[in-house]
């Protein structure tokens, strides 16, 4: 099969971010038994990965998404709101997407991001797949509850007033939309009720992420992701003040580690605090979180299913996290991690944990044996490979 792939940044491996992650496994699985032609917007620092995608397909195509005008934002939020049609870049990609598809056909079209859908003119004449990991309509709402200053509180606020519109043009364009837990696909369906909506969860790399050989720091606690991103940041700020205390009482020595990339000056704060430590931006993180004793997910807000929690099973840790944690995961209270509704109830099952190793290393093994077994990203691949199918055969249908 040839698959052009779309995305709005740059999939490659290892990367900070579920995005990221989502696109490049996929890309990694499918490009194994078929052809990829992928075209990405660059980011940030994108461009010093392109070797990554360039080993993982047949072509790779880019168009550098930085400096954007202040009249060309302005203009895309109202041709956004009114057609579903995002501007920048837009002229520019669809000339790439109508020659690829008149020289040399492709059989699906991944998009991944719902921002890059509406970069895609429907007319294409090929099957068009649209990845959109989760709802952004609950996103903001999400977000709202957590926004870390008044800008991102107005943004989100915003955003939340025009984004149904958006999801309403956009997505029926689309044969398929997918995002990656239940309560995502529940709120595209009820916003957008004519989008035919696929739940394909996240996958974890169990080759990369597994049990680095490093010493245990006794007592260790340990949080990973993206220290910039608001549920984080609350979920680090929350453990930090509320939880951390609490085990602090019974066990002096207690030592807690936010490790992640770019984080917020709240986090940085913390690490001035006495028993929190901060690595920042780590090229590989596996180190840092595996020498912990205990991962800690205080992670109350969000979307989709969180891949820290995934990577922290990988890596054979065991969890104690709150109910926002655990949305979409197959994983079951008590054997896989312990899931606490309060920060008392959260500081007791840390120490449980940290007083009966037995019991933690029990459960760390459950968790690694769990994405081994539900959660490897070819499993996923295999899904869209279906789903391509399934949206090739439905839109030869409707053409005859």
């Amino acid at each position: 099969m040839r698959i052009g792939f779309i995305s709005q940044a740059l999939p490659y491996l290892p990367s900070r971010g579920g995005f990221r992650l989502y696109g490049g496994n996929l890309i990694r699985q499918l490009g194994r038994r078929h052809s990829i032609d992928l075209v990405s917007l660059l980011v940030d620092e994108d461009a010093r990965h392109l070797d990554w995608a360039r080993a993982h397909c047949a072509s790779v195509q880019t168009i550098s998404a930085d400096g954007n005008s202040l009249p060309l934002r302005v203009a895309n939020e109202f041709s956004a709101y009114l057609w579903g049609n995002n501007l920048p870049h837009r002229r520019r990609l669809m000339a790439l997407l109508r020659a690829a598809t008149r020289d040399h056909p492709w059989d699906v079209l991944h998009v991944e991001g719902g921002f890059a859908g509406g970069l895609v003119d429907a007319g294409l004449p090929v099957a068009k797949i649209l990845s959109l990991h989760d709802s952004w309509t609950l996103r903001c709402d999400e977000m709202l509850r957590c926004a870390q200053d008044v800008r991102e509180w107005l943004y989100y606020r915003l955003l939340r007033l025009v984004e149904p519109r958006y999801e309403r043009l956009v997505y029926p364009r689309f044969e398929r939309c997918t995002v990656v837990a239940e309560r995502d696909a529940e709120e595209v369906r009820r916003v957008v009720p004519e989008a035919r909506v696929d739940l394909i969860p996240y996958g974890t790399d169990t080759e990369y992420f597994h049990p680095v050989p490093v010493e245990k720091e006794p007592h260790a606690l340990v949080f990973h992701g993206h220290l910039g991103y608001a549920p984080n940041i609350e979920a680090a700020l929350e453990f930090a003040n509320d939880v951390f205390p609490l085990v602090r009482r019974e066990v002096p020595e207690a030592v807690f580690h936010l490790v992640g990339a770019s984080p917020a000056s709240k986090v940085e704060e913390l690490a001035a605090k006495p028993s929190i430590r901060l690595s920042a931006n780590l090229p590989d993180l596996r180190r840092a979180v595996c020498s912990a004793q205990v991962y800690v997910c205080a992670i109350r807000h969000g979307t989709g299913l969180k891949s820290k929690m995934l990577e922290a099973m990988a890596m054979r840790l065991p969890i104690v996290c709150y109910p926002g944690s655990t949305v979409g995961l197959e994983g079951v209270a008590g054997r896989h991690y312990l899931v606490a509704q309060t920060p008392r109830e959260f500081a007791d099952h840390v120490l449980t944990l940290l007083r009966g190793p037995g019991r933690a290393q029990h459960m760390a093994q459950a968790g690694r044996e769990l994405v081994e077994e539900r959660y490897s990203w070819e499993s996923r691949a295999r899904v869209y490979d279906e789903l391509y199918e399934r949206a090739i055969e439905e839109r030869r249908t409707r053409q005859e």
